[in-house]
């Protein structure tokens, strides 16, 4: 059975030998048989949309946590699934101030077009304090 969805977990790292870049496109690539060129134009622009185009050639020791979370969920973007679902998002972003700021540069980058659920824990409320989110008990 296929999942409809795309999962942004632990359980879902980005692949330590490919660079981000690889990371992203291989979506289309894989699935949408989409020439690599291409589909490393298209991830290319989700990265320099949300000023991280200097990361395009890191491997995955190079990046930050944040980084690595947005190289996560650009490949979620990057599917043709229409639900993402992020699990933990504190167990990925390892320093972290507020959740607004991510929540609205996932915004930016989704342009309405997939459904985004944040599943957390209660403990980790305060974090989105300010947030233009629903949190569901």
């Amino acid at each position: 059975m296929h999942e409809q969805y795309s999962l942004i977990s632990s359980e879902t790292p980005v692949i330590s030998n490919l660079n981000m870049l690889e990371n992203i496109a291989l979506i289309k690539e894989f699935h949408e048989h989409m020439p690599t060129s291409q589909a490393q134009n298209i991830a290319r622009e989700y990265l320099q949309k949300i000023d991280l185009g200097h990361i395009a050639n890191y491997r995955a020791n190079q990046c930050t946590s944040l980084e690595l979370f947005y190289v996560m969920a650009l490949r979620a973007l990057m599917s043709q699934k229409e639900d993402i679902i992020i699990v933990t998002p504190l167990l990925l972003i390892k320093k972290i101030e507020t959740m607004n700021a991510i929540i609205e540069t996932l915004k930016r980058l989704n342009d309405g077009n997939k459904n985004i659920l944040i599943l957390d824990t209660h403990s980790n409320e305060l974090y989105y304090k300010g947030c233009r989110c629903n949190i569901i008990e």
